[in-house]
């Protein structure tokens, strides 16, 4: 999967892991704890279909591109108003990026718009 000579940022990675989409897929193979929650651990996580990214490729380096930009906009908007006072705003824009990037992950991943239907539970 990955190691430290990887080609792909760590935010592609973060932005992948953090998608719709790999919740969806994990959510099928993670072991769920009480209360609701997904423990993660590597022997899980590795089970997931990291999409690898062709850097000779012009069009895969601009979605890889674009979404380091996105998760960095996403981790920036989160630090801005860490007091609270407009949270509200923080958490509009956030919801902004988050969509921006599952429809970016759909992209990369060739999703139909009957499997993006599936995942996000319109179907």
């Amino acid at each position: 999967m990955f190691d430290n000579g990887q080609a792909e940022s760590l935010h592609y990675l973060m932005g992948l892991l953090n998608s719709r989409l790999l919740t969806w897929r994990f959510r099928s193979i993670g072991k769920l704890k009480s209360g609701g929650i997904y423990e993660y651990f590597w022997n899980s996580i590795s089970r997931l279909p990291i999409r690898r990214i062709d850097f000779d490729s012009p069009q895969d380096r601009a979605r890889h591109d674009r979404l380091v930009s996105l998760v960095g906009q996403m981790l920036a908007a989160m630090a801005q108003d860490a007091g609270g006072r407009d949270a509200e705003l923080r958490d509009r824009k956030c919801a902004a990026l988050d969509r921006q990037i599952d429809q970016l992950v759909y992209e990369l991943y060739g999703l139909t718009d009957e499997e993006i239907a599936l995942v996000e539970g319109n179907a």
